[in-house]
């Protein structure tokens, strides 16, 4: 009898420590994604849809707090954003900016939105799209969601790799990674169709690290969840290939 007790407690334990490790396992991914997301911002701009995320972001200018409220929550609650800031070779702050990042509800095509500048209510500066809400009596902010599932990196039965890298329109977006010794200025992406960048790479078996650079701005692959830390401490998408 003590046995049996034995075992089934045993057996509990080895789940609970299954289960532990898988959510420390996903919030490790999540930690990656965001830093991610974060390193790749290079300044404010229209809001951007990176994957399933959404990056608004604002300058900082003179504000103490930015704030946003979405139409899905009935601008019941005040998302506070944070702080991004770009540091030179010394380690001094050479510019910065606010920002914040939401993972919206499934099934959205669009969201409306405000801002809160130090207690104040408006609508984005940045984004240009704006519609006057009869029901609240004010003008507010939106953003259509593309609900097509954008094309993703893969591994080919040629023995190839397509990469893909989804963006704004008309930017020349470069490929690195350990396959070309971190250097970004080989292969460089065609725009296939309006924000879709793609290109195939011949790759043999084994692990590779890989990141999409735009000008010097380093951009992770939105749509690869996995992602690791290189050996020199940068943020890095990652490919097994078979």
């Amino acid at each position: 009898m003590a046995k049996r007790i034995f075992l089934i407690c045993l057996i509990c334990f080895t789940l609970l420590s299954l289960s532990i490790q898988a959510q420390d396992a996903e919030t490790e991914n999540k930690i990656y994604a965001y830093d991610a997301l974060v390193t790749a911002m290079d300044g404010p701009g229209a809001p951007q849809i990176l994957g399933k995320d959404i990056v608004f972001t604002t300058e900082r200018s003179s504000y103490h707090f930015v704030g946003i409220a979405f139409d899905f929550e009935n601008y019941k609650i005040i998302h506070p954003f944070k702080i991004r800031t770009l540091t030179d070779e010394d380690g001094e702050p050479t510019r910065s900016w606010f920002f914040y990042i939401l993972t919206p509800p499934e099934n959205l095509t669009s969201i409306s939105y405000r801002l809160i500048l130090d207690g104040l209510w408006t609508t984005d500066p940045l984004n240009s799209n704006k519609e006057y809400d009869t029901t609240l009596g004010v003008t507010i902010s939106k953003l259509a969601i593309d609900t097509r599932i954008p094309p993703e990196t893969y591994q080919k039965n040629n023995g190839s790799v397509h990469f893909v890298y989804k963006g704004e329109s008309g930017q020349c977006i470069r490929l690195g990674g350990t396959f070309t010794n971190w250097d970004s200025w080989i292969y460089y992406l065609n725009e296939t169709t309006p924000g879709i960048y793609e290109i195939d790479i011949p790759l043999t078996s084994g692990t590779y690290y890989y990141t999409f650079y735009r000008g010097i701005t380093p951009l992770i692959d939105a749509k690869n969840p996995i992602q690791a830390y290189t050996q020199d401490g940068r943020i890095a998408s990652v490919i097994h290939v078979k």
